[in-house]
């Protein structure tokens, strides 16, 4: 009796936060972009930070009006600047995260956090007038962390993101790519 009891107290509890998370959550889409900061680290050296930006779509799903899931798809221009001479490590992905956001306040101020999946699309190294196809030598796959701070307004989120690098561009060492974001999104 006591286990059927338990069982009905969890059914009840479970039907009732369903219907919570139900009546609040809701589907939003848009369009994103924004500027890159990106460093290839690890045993990389002589390398400094080279600038590029972020474009593409997002999905918010609001689980409650203190959490929401949103996945994204950018095309990301990443790589890194060598400290002396005129050589650039041009490094384009396609990103998906899938980024969870928190509301403390359950209002528009979020942290943000979750796991990125990078495609490399193409990557070059250029210096002076020439250009190097060097796609064949990189991983075709990078893996992130992405954590930030946003603020969702009514048709308007912006967010600041750092990307830590989990895996390396290239099987010859340890060359995670490490992006700082600055993204603005519209709702659609």
């Amino acid at each position: 009796m006591k286990i059927l009891k338990l069982m009905l107290f969890i059914t009840i509890l479970y039907c009732g936060q369903a219907n919570l998370f139900a009546q609040s959550s809701t589907l939003r889409g848009g369009i994103k972009g924004g500027i890159n900061s990106t460093k290839i680290g690890g045993d990389a050296s002589g390398l400094k930070p080279k600038v590029g930006f972020q474009i593409g779509g997002f999905m918010k799903y609001s689980i409650s009006d203190y959490v929401a899931l949103q996945p994204e798809v950018m095309f990301s221009m990443q790589g890194a600047k060598s400290i002396k001479g005129d050589i650039s490590l041009h490094y384009n992905y396609v990103n998906i995260p899938l980024i969870a956001k928190v509301y403390p306040d359950g209002k528009g101020f979020n942290i943000q956090a979750g796991p990125q999946l990078g495609l490399l699309a193409s990557a070059n190294v250029k210096g002076g007038d020439e250009k190097q196809d060097v796609s064949d030598q990189l991983n075709g796959t990078d893996f992130a962390f992405a954590v930030g701070l946003g603020h969702d307004f009514n048709r308007l989120t912006i967010d600041l993101r750092y990307n830590i690098g989990i895996s390396s561009t290239s099987d010859q060492g340890s060359y995670p790519n490490n992006v700082l974001q600055l993204g603005v999104g519209i709702f659609l």
